[in-house]
């Protein structure tokens, strides 16, 4: 779902701009200023042909015999195509964004974007952040405008990616349906290399039993459903009691389904509900645990205190447990991110919002008036660069046949925004 308000007052100016004094000039600083920056370029191979046919290269001179460490086989070696003007203005104004943005529409195409990314992150040293005062303008404008998540916007925000279609994140992710990082074997373990990722996604979740050490007596609350992986797996491995929480009605749909397909419907509940509108359980008693998997990234920066109030409030003082996973922002980066305005959080996680660990520390002690305890942080980041290798070789792989058609029904025409 695109939000036309982060890009209506930009783009209203730009067309100001042009109707007073012509595309020509704001064309020519545009590009002068982008093909400066890349100038800077000193790791890899850029190669970029205009919309006049005119070819520019940057970078060093690739070695051909693949035999030192910069060569062809080692550093980044790109193409990049202008196919209309407006593609160096959008640079210009908006940084990543206006590539991005550009992309999408066809204004730009690329040999390889996986490795014109790599080109960025090899030169950043280089590059600094690519921002000009413009695109730092506009991003905060769009943070600025960038909605909250209330109870109301935290519902459209869920829709807007999970609601997109089951079929096509079954596309991409292992049987299991968990979409998150899971946890793999160490390359030293001779297993590893035969193990696929839905027996890394298997032993995360079993994590998650053991050390919220859930009981078969227990009654367990779980913020955030997915697709039910976690609550069948407690359930089916501890004979446990599961309420689950989704605002997404694609996921509780599904979710529903391979719950009755395990014979768990007893003993799990989903429940189209916000945490902070959920009540006490029906026969009073609090919950004995709590679990959530990368689900706080959709809390927002000014709800995470809200959040573990919530929690406090509905986990058993005695002897509860809660166990979260949660993708984090370096603390060194946080502050230029929080500030500004991304790609994923504009067109993939609409109010995403990734804390630092720091932050989620505070917020515990905060929200709970310091009655929840942080045992342990684990961090596990590393096993994600796996995980999104393989979801994106299937998400290709089943792009043209499965996942376009499935987008293309439900987007709306992204010309009409930009």
């Amino acid at each position: 779902m695109v939000n036309s308000t982060q890009t209506s007052g930009p783009l209203q100016a730009l067309s100001g701009y042009v109707a007073s004094y012509g595309w020509g000039p704001l064309l020519s600083v545009s590009r002068s200023t982008v093909l400066s920056l890349l100038s800077r370029i000193e790791a890899g191979h850029l190669r970029v042909a205009d919309v006049d046919g005119k070819v520019t290269t940057y970078g060093e001179k690739l070695a051909v015999n693949g035999t030192t460490e910069k060569s062809v086989h080692s550093l980044p070696n790109v193409e990049l195509t202008v196919h209309k003007d407006v593609f160096w203005v959008r640079m210009l104004l908006f940084a990543d964004m206006g590539f991005a943005e550009s992309y999408m529409l066809g204004e730009v195409s690329c040999s390889d974007l996986t490795e014109f990314f790599r080109l960025f992150i090899v030169n950043r040293n280089y590059l600094s952040n690519g921002s000009t005062l413009t695109s730092n303008l506009s991003a905060k404008l769009s943070y600025l405008l960038r909605k909250t998540n209330t109870l109301t916007t935290a519902r459209l925000n869920i829709a807007a990616h999970y609601d997109i279609s089951n079929d096509m994140f079954a596309a991409f992710l292992s049987p299991d349906m968990t979409y998150s990082c899971p946890i793999w074997l160490p390359k030293s373990d001779p297993r590893s290399k035969k193990e696929t990722l839905e027996q890394a996604q298997m032993r995360k979740l079993r994590r998650f039993i053991d050390n919220a050490k859930i009981k078969q007596e227990d009654h367990v609350l779980e913020i955030g459903t997915g697709w039910g992986s976690f609550a069948i797996l407690a359930v089916r491995e501890t004979g446990c009691r599961v309420t689950s929480l989704t605002l997404s009605t694609e996921q509780k749909d599904l979710a529903e389904k391979r719950i009755a397909e395990a014979g768990f419907t007893d003993r799990i509940e989903v429940l189209l509900c916000d945490y902070r509108a959920l009540p006490t359980p029906r026969d009073g008693k609090l919950y004995d645990k709590v679990v959530s998997i990368e689900m706080l990234e959709a809390v927002g920066k000014e709800y995470l205190n809200t959040y573990f109030q919530c929690v406090d409030k509905l986990l058993k003082p005695e002897g509860g447990v809660a166990v979260f996973q949660c993708i984090t922002m370096p603390e060194s980066r946080y502050e230029a991110y929080s500030n500004s305005d991304d790609f994923i959080r504009r067109y993939i996680f609409p109010g995403g919002h990734l804390p630092t660990v720091t932050q989620l520390l505070d917020s515990v002690r905060a929200g709970s008036s310091c009655r929840l305890i942080p045992e342990s942080v684990e961090n596990i980041g590393p096993h994600y660069a796996k995980t999104l290798r393989l979801w994106r070789e299937e998400f290709m792989q089943n792009f043209d046949e499965k996942i376009k058609p499935l987008i293309n029904s439900k987007k709306t025409s992204l010309m009409q925004e930009f």
